[in-house]
């Protein structure tokens, strides 16, 4: 071995070593992570600085024996179908309650006060001026012109006659202003009728608490029969059919006979079912909107729509093959997009 050789040979140890840290640092980073950190290094500033760790970076891992090994507790599919129930009956209750009530009335502003007119206000101090308080003393009568200038002291002869002085018409004077009536007193406040409070004796040990004084029976009057619920404690229902139509039901857009999303699936469905029998395609107008009603004008208005809806469902299926002859199309004011019943 030459002595050339002998000293690249001492040499390459020395490179091992000093790329190892190097390689090591990048074993867990591919090729994409170690140019990104490159650059960012470049870039300096927070960017360039170490992340911290995760949360739980030191923790032990959790114990996958302790996870749940059994189902939790669900109701049955029966107590489901009957709660899926309730909730469709409250939602059609609501739907026709909505419309029964119909829309919201438009309560106009009220009225601006006029201001007041010049002549309104003279006569309000007029009146006020020549108005007496309650309880003031009334203006003294004015004194004769003899009371304040007296006569002179004369002699106790009689006079001679004199001619009687012709009577002169007396001025007119200005009758003076009625007075106002006293404004009447403050009705009395209403007063709640005093509570009558009674003492429940005491239950001995052994005996059972007595049973309180039962409500009053309701009033009878000649010749009227009593209502049904005047004895029943929870508000009776209309009679209004709260049940859910049968059919599939393919959903609508408020108001418009656009399809909502992709019915695909549900033309297949009916298709694959129906066989030769008849369809039956019931629309239906409003889906709770607000101006949602039960006066004619307002069901002419949502019949209309449930047709326009269900004429929509009977062309797609007619051209998936469904026959014309075989679709009969039904409207219905208050529902929730269409139904299609086969045979029905």
């Amino acid at each position: 071995m030459t002595a050339a050789t002998r000293r690249t040979a001492g040499k390459i140890p020395f490179l091992v070593l000093m790329t190892a840290p190097l390689l090591a640092g990048c074993q867990h980073q591919d090729m994409t992570d170690t140019v990104t950190g490159w650059w960012h290094g470049f870039e300096g500033g927070e960017i360039a600085k170490l992340r911290a760790p995760p949360p739980g970076e030191n923790l032990r891992y959790p114990h996958v024996g302790r996870t749940p090994t059994k189902a939790p507790d669900l109701p049955t599919p029966e107590a489901r179908l009957s709660l899926t129930t309730q909730l469709e009956a409250q939602r059609n209750l609501a739907q026709r309650e909505s419309a029964a009530q119909g829309a919201l009335p438009t309560i106009p502003p009220p009225p601006k006060p006029a201001p007041a007119t010049p002549a309104t206000t003279a006569d309000t101090e007029q009146s006020g001026m020549t108005m007496t308080a309650v309880g003031q003393p009334e203006t003294p009568a004015p004194e004769s012109p003899s009371a304040v200038n007296p006569a002179p002291n004369l002699p106790t002869e009689p006079p001679a006659a004199a001619p009687a002085p012709t009577p002169t018409p007396a001025p007119a004077t200005k009758p003076a202003p009625a007075k106002k009536p006293a404004a009447p007193p403050p009705a009395p406040e209403a007063e709640l009728p005093a509570v009558v409070t009674k003492s429940i004796p005491p239950t001995p040990p052994g005996e059972f608490p007595q049973i309180g004084d039962l409500p009053p029976p309701p009033p009878q009057f000649p010749g009227f029969d009593l209502p049904r619920d005047a004895m029943v404690s929870d508000p009776i229902r209309p009679d209004i059919d709260t049940s859910t139509p049968e059919g599939t039901l393919i959903r609508f857009q408020p108001a418009t006979d656009h399809v909502a999303g992709n019915p695909q699936g549900e033309y297949q469905h009916i298709i694959s079912q129906r066989g030769n029998q008849r369809l039956t395609i019931r629309g239906f107008g409003a889906f709770m909107s607000a101006d949602a009603a039960l006066a004619p004008a307002d069901q002419n208005r949502e019949i209309a729509l449930g047709l326009l809806r269900a004429r929509v469902v009977a062309r797609a299926l007619i051209e998936r093959g469904v026959p014309a002859s075989a679709i009969v199309l039904k409207a219905e004011a208050i529902g929730d997009g269409v139904r299609v019943t086969i045979g029905g």
